[in-house]
């Protein structure tokens, strides 16, 4: 056997090694846009390598030659897809163009038997690299472009390996075709080009576990119908904020909906979702972005109005329902009535305790009458409740 078809033969079955890990590894993942560009570029050089080790003949050396001259376009245009989102110059179909004007340059040269045609075929190959590469070093920048750069390198490396036969050792004849180290050079680019691959499509897929996760984890917090925190993440919250405020400077306020068994039951349960998403959205519109706001189960809702007294509480309750009856009004809902009850945290007070005096003032609330405020003072065994204030609510 000739150097020259070890050295295929060694480039082939490294191609084939890349080509069959990349393959795998798809079959096993999720297939992202892309992939199978890839994997057809990896395996069609490797295809060319053999053709080449396996023939002299002069059209078995062409089809080689066009065979080893593509995978840099054909994965340039799999990254296209795959990047959808990050725009790589240029478009795929001047990808394709650019590599089907150098194959038929090559082509016509073998037809014409021309003098140097394997030369033809290298310098056309050199361009075909060259595109890529350059290309590739104009795509994204930053943390996303750093694979692609790399992939860049490597292609322009493999674009000058036939220039290496043109050196004195070419002259002697251990090299006059420069064929074989084309091979070399396709080998030791695409398998950087699948080492590439393996990178981008383990770097999305863990973007996209992470994000996963971020949205479990949310879910997890947020109370699907309302998109409020749920009575574990509130409490978390809460805890946290009376945690870095000035002591006794929170108001906690608790509210529900008045007669909404009577809602549920003559319009239905879908008519009661509406009425909690619409309280929900009435509370976000007149919160501050540093309050916190809970759903604790049914259609009672809890607030946490930091750097703030009941005074002002009793005007964010009045603003609250406002928005709540010009919201259903709007939605064609009966005319809707809230009870609230609030208390001023104290110092050192725990969430859970506050959260039960509050529960007691909209108790009151709802004995006084409903559609109302109450604010209690006292400890839990020893309220002292405020006369309510409906501060323009209309009871039901």
């Amino acid at each position: 056997m000739s150097p020259h078809a070890d050295t295929l033969f060694i480039a082939a079955a490294a191609l084939a090694v890349a080509a069959a890990s990349l393959t795998g590894f798809g079959l096993r993942r999720q297939r992202y846009r892309g992939w199978l560009w890839w994997v057809g570029a990896m395996w069609l050089t490797t295809l060319g390598a053999l053709v080449a080790a396996g023939s002299r003949g002069a059209l078995a050396q062409t089809v080689a030659s066009l065979l080893l001259m593509q995978w840099p376009v054909v994965t340039l245009i799999g990254l296209r897809q795959f990047h959808a989102r990050h725009a790589i110059p240029g478009q795929a179909r001047a990808d394709a163009s650019v590599l089907a004007v150098a194959g038929v340059v090559v082509l016509g040269a073998a037809a014409l038997d021309a003098p140097g045609a394997a030369w033809i075929a290298a310098f056309c190959s050199l361009g075909v690299h060259a595109y890529a590469a350059v290309l590739l070093f104009r795509g994204p920048a930053g943390h996303d472009g750093a694979p692609l750069h790399s992939l860049g390198a490597a292609i322009a490396v493999a674009a000058f390996a036939p220039v290496l036969a043109m050196s004195p050792a070419g002259s002697t004849g251990l090299w006059p075709n420069p064929l074989p180290l084309r091979a070399v050079g396709a080998a030791l680019g695409s398998v950087v080009m699948a080492f590439v691959a393996l990178m981008l499509v383990c770097e999305r897929s863990e973007r996209q576990l992470r994000d996963s996760r971020r949205r479990l984890r949310a879910l997890a917090n947020m109370d699907a119908l309302t998109q409020v925190p749920n009575r574990r993440h509130f409490h978390d919250l809460a805890t946290m904020a009376l945690r870095n405020d000035p002591p006794g400077s929170a108001v906690l306020l608790m509210l529900d909906v008045d007669h909404f068994k009577g809602i549920n039951d003559h319009l239905g349960h879908a008519a009661g979702d509406r009425v909690l998403t619409l309280v929900s959205g009435a509370l976000l519109e007149h919160l501050r972005a540093q309050d916190v706001a809970g759903r604790q189960g049914g259609d009672e809702f809890v607030l946490l109005l930091r750097r703030a007294d009941t005074r002002a509480a009793m005007g964010v309750a009045a603003r609250i329902v406002e928005g709540v009856q010009r919201r259903a009004e709007e939605a064609r809902l009966p005319r809707l009535t809230l009870s609230f009850g609030m208390v001023q945290v104290t110092d050192g007070e725990r969430i859970e305790d506050a959260m039960r005096r509050a529960d007691q003032a909209m108790y009151e609330a709802k004995r006084q009458g409903r559609g109302c405020a109450v604010a209690a003072e006292g400890d839990e065994d020893h309220p002292v409740f405020s006369e309510s204030q409906r501060m323009g609510l209309t009871a039901a």
